[in-house]
């Protein structure tokens, strides 16, 4: 399994979790079925493999870190997002956003500019691709501004 599978995973069932659903093992079941039926849109399929332990730890990580600095998060993406409110970002946006700015701050073991990366291709597959370039403004000045203060 790869890192940008278990980023998937992880995306899906935050979406999934702050659009009302549960989020948790089940989400993690029917997000995998998916992904070993069709892959990550543009990647490959997982074929027959379920998450190991080291991504399902990360996808742990990243759904509980995601959800337990939410309100953190959110203010940093809203005040970096001139002119734009959270509630007229694409949810999926807004999510991505959610999951790389989580990355930048709390994963230490993940460069900015790979969660940067990621997110690029995660919008390119799951969202409209003219939304990167505002996707890659706010993370690129997130990013900057979190590598000044360190």
């Amino acid at each position: 399994m790869s890192r940008t599978t278990a980023r998937t995973a992880a995306m899906q069932m935050i979406f999934e979790k702050v659009s009302g659903g549960q989020g948790g093992e089940e989400t993690l079941k029917m997000v995998y079925d998916e992904l070993r039926e069709g892959g990550v849109p543009g990647g490959r399929a997982v074929g027959g493999n379920e998450p190991d332990d080291e991504d399902r730890e990360y996808i742990t990580r990243a759904f509980d870190g995601v959800l337990g600095h939410l309100e953190e998060i959110d203010e940093l993406i809203a005040r970096t997002a001139k002119g734009w409110t959270l509630d007229r970002m694409a949810l999926v946006d807004l999510t991505i956003l959610r999951l790389a700015v989580w990355e930048i701050l709390y994963d230490p073991d993940i460069p900015g500019s790979v969660s940067v990366a990621e997110a690029m291709e995660m919008t390119e597959r799951y969202s409209d691709p003219d939304d990167k370039a505002f996707v890659n403004g706010i993370l690129g000045t997130i990013l900057r501004e979190h590598e000044a203060a360190q």
